[in-house]
């Protein structure tokens, strides 16, 4: 019998969410005669005396650790979750001398300054699945794993990242969705993560998805999808996050998952929220999103000036945006537009225009982030800096650009344009009134234990009486 690998879900922040990646990866290894124990951190009021008493039992091959977020993503509060990985790590090390690997969406946007900072052994930039595999594999072998794909190797002070590889995921095996207690989760959680995809193609200037996930779309079948969504529904999970990037594309995909969800009657027992992109979305989808039990869509618009549009590097216009506003007025379909203020060459004006056109069309919620988080390898990174690997260890730190137009209080010039109006929620400090910050809310939390479900979003537009 081959030694276990223990993943660890270190994510303890409250509301919860269900490590959705880490749970892929060891169904993928079980799958492969792997055998892995999982210590979910969520759950744990004393995770080192669980953790010494599992490794006393038995030794693991290996120790993965999930790090889904760097930090909030919030100008306002730029709380670092990097403290936190780091004490996790320091913990294992003390109790096992088995090799600990980094993975998630979080390292994988910075994975070599992370894999720095956090004492770790090694790490997985990107998908997961098979190259923890082929790394368990040479482990087993006593093989080494300085050429795997997607392997960042830590030797000494320096740190070394191979290429990328990206799995196929029309092969890949459905998830069972029985490593963790999804149902939990969704009790404190509100809802429970799934894919239908993976990667992103938009070129918008600031965006940390494709060096997470890939640029290029690789998409399940409708009928994977389906199969592990009623895996999720035999073990009493009804509120689903479909989280890829983007659900609408392709759109023809997004409308194959919808008909899929309502040919295996799953609409009569699932509620569904997710993100979406202003373009490609048209009438028909909407309706079928509301028919297959989709509760409310997070557009990402980023602003509603055709000029900062531009900036920006995003593919819709106003006239786009009008158009999506009256198909989701016909059909119903509730639904939020994120904005993103302070972004390179914003100015007083485009504010006040994005302001005004939001007024205009009588949106019901709008989330703002004040200033654009700097992450390496986009192109507002390159723009601002030309050596990334010198500034990537930099920018773990929360570190926000700011239009120099805005002047020296570029989020008091945000705040003076959208006043006090109840519609617009601000990613500032967890529990502030017109915060959507879910880092650590507790009033959020509190809800949930309330009976509060779905999307944190309209949780809290239900909640606060925005709508």
């Amino acid at each position: 019998m081959p030694r276990q690998v223990l993943l660890i879900h270190a994510n303890t922040l409250r509301p919860p969410v269900n490590p959705l990646g880490l749970e892929t990866v060891g169904e993928y290894l079980i799958c492969n005669g792997i055998p892995v124990a999982i210590l979910d951190l969520a759950w744990e009021q004393d995770w080192e005396e669980r953790l010494r008493q599992m490794v006393a039992a038995e030794e693991p091959l290996a120790v993965g650790i999930t790090f889904r977020n760097i930090d909030d993503c919030s100008s306002a509060t730029r709380l670092s979750f990097l403290p936190s990985l780091v004490t996790v790590v320091q913990t294992v090390k003390r109790h096992t001398s088995a090799p600990v690997v980094l993975g998630g969406v979080g390292f994988s946007i910075m994975p070599r300054p992370i894999l720095a900072a956090s004492g770790a052994d090694y790490g997985i930039a990107g998908d997961g699945e098979q190259a923890f595999l082929e790394f368990v594999k040479r482990l087993q072998s006593k093989k080494d794993v300085f050429d795997l794909p997607n392997m960042v190797v830590r030797r000494g002070n320096e740190v070394f990242s191979a290429r990328r590889m990206e799995l196929e995921l029309k092969s890949a095996p459905v998830p069972s969705r029985t490593l963790f207690d999804n149902r939990r989760y969704q009790s404190e959680g509100a809802q429970v993560g799934i894919e239908t995809k993976r990667g992103c193609a938009q070129p918008c200037v600031f965006c940390a998805d494709p060096l997470a996930k890939g640029e290029r779309q690789r998409l399940r079948p409708p009928a994977a999808v389906i199969q592990e969504m009623s895996n999720l529904v035999r073990q009493g999970i009804g509120w689903f996050h479909l989280c890829d990037s983007e659900f609408n594309l392709p759109i023809v995909h997004a409308k194959q998952v919808c008909r899929a969800i309502l040919d295996a009657k799953l609409d009569e027992q699932i509620n569904w929220f997710t993100y979406a992109s202003p373009l490609p979305f048209d009438q028909e989808l909407a309706e079928l999103m509301v028919a297959s039990g989709c509760k409310g869509v997070n557009f990402g618009v980023d602003a509603l000036c055709d000029r900062q549009l531009a900036r920006l590097e995003r593919l819709h216009r106003i006239v786009d945006i009008e158009n999506l506003v009256n198909i989701l007025g016909k059909t119903g379909l509730n639904f939020m537009f994120d904005l993103m203020f302070g972004g390179p060459g914003e100015t007083e004006q485009t504010l006040y225009a994005s302001y005004i056109n939001a007024l205009r069309l009588d949106l019901p919620l709008v989330g703002v982030s004040e200033g654009v988080r700097i992450y390496p390898d986009t192109s507002l990174s390159r723009e601002l800096y030309s050596d990334q690997l010198a500034i990537e260890a930099r920018l773990l730190e929360p570190t926000y650009f700011f239009s120099p137009a805005l002047g020296h209080d570029p989020i008091g010039a945000i705040r003076e344009v959208l006043r006090d109006d109840p519609r617009f929620l601000l990613l500032s400090a967890p529990g502030d009134a017109r915060s959507y910050n879910y880092a650590g809310d507790n009033w959020l939390t509190e809800a949930i234990k309330n009976g509060a479900r779905g999307a944190y979003w309209n949780i809290i537009r239900t909640m606060r009486g925005n709508g």
